[in-house]
């Protein structure tokens, strides 16, 4: 019987692979479709990094125009789009 391995490291070793069943051999339903779930609803999340100095000016940026965050960086974002002669983004 072979060892079990157990410990921290164990993670590490290498399962052996399974063996596929040969076709025809059982009958087994295909895997169904998994659908895509992330941005599916009508407001989406987004993460943007930035430097803290970076997040600190624009964060006094925000106070001092009396808007949020969410807003200065919709209207950038409109302002590129305009650049480029698109359509901007809904708010």
């Amino acid at each position: 019987m072979a060892e079990k391995t157990t410990g921290l490291a164990a993670f590490t070793q290498k399962k052996p692979p399974q063996a596929e069943s040969a076709p025809g051999a059982g009958k087994t339903a295909p895997a169904p479709v998994k659908r895509r779930r992330r941005g599916m609803r009508p407001t989406v999340a987004l993460s943007v990094r930035l430097p803290h100095a970076g997040w600190q000016r624009l964060h006094q940026l925000a106070i001092s125009e009396g808007e949020s965050i969410q807003t200065l960086t919709v209207r950038g974002l409109n302002k590129i789009f305009a650049e480029k002669g698109l359509p901007g983004i809904e708010s």
